[in-house]
């Protein structure tokens, strides 16, 4: 649960930068890699503190730490595989999937879709005169 619990905070901080640059009206490429380069620091940092706070738990020699060890071990190995996976992959898995609804959208209306078009930040932010 602590994992998940910090990996997921690290794609909700992405995904935050992320659609605040949509919203300011970057194309999806651009805000996806001006988000990585905005959040960097503070999802590596999070990585490295919590990686940092389970090492005195890992080299803790006590009979009563033994049965936690591979817990933290498994933790803080986690956190930095999670944190590579979020730096790396989830920046082209928002891309694929804009590409997906792209593709379904622009099949369904029979028309060229844009890559802002069917974002989700973009189409909750339309004011409708109806």
């Amino acid at each position: 649960m602590a994992l998940s619990g910090v990996i997921i905070n690290d794609a909700v901080v992405f995904l935050s930068k992320y659609n605040l640059f949509i919203e300011e009206g970057m194309e999806p490429v651009d805000a996806v890699k001006e988000a990585g380069r905005a959040r960097f620091r503070a999802i590596i940092l999070t990585t490295i503190t919590t990686s940092v706070g389970l090492y005195p738990l890992i080299l803790e020699n006590s009979f009563q730490a033994q049965f936690l060890i591979p817990m933290a071990v498994a933790l803080a190995y986690g956190v930095f595989i999670g944190t590579l996976f979020i730096l790396t992959f989830f920046p082209v898995l928002i891309l694929v999937l804009n590409d997906l609804r792209r593709f379904v959208k622009s099949v369904w209306e029979g028309r060229e879709v844009s890559a802002r078009e069917v974002e989700p930040k973009v189409k909750e932010s339309k004011v409708s005169l109806d």
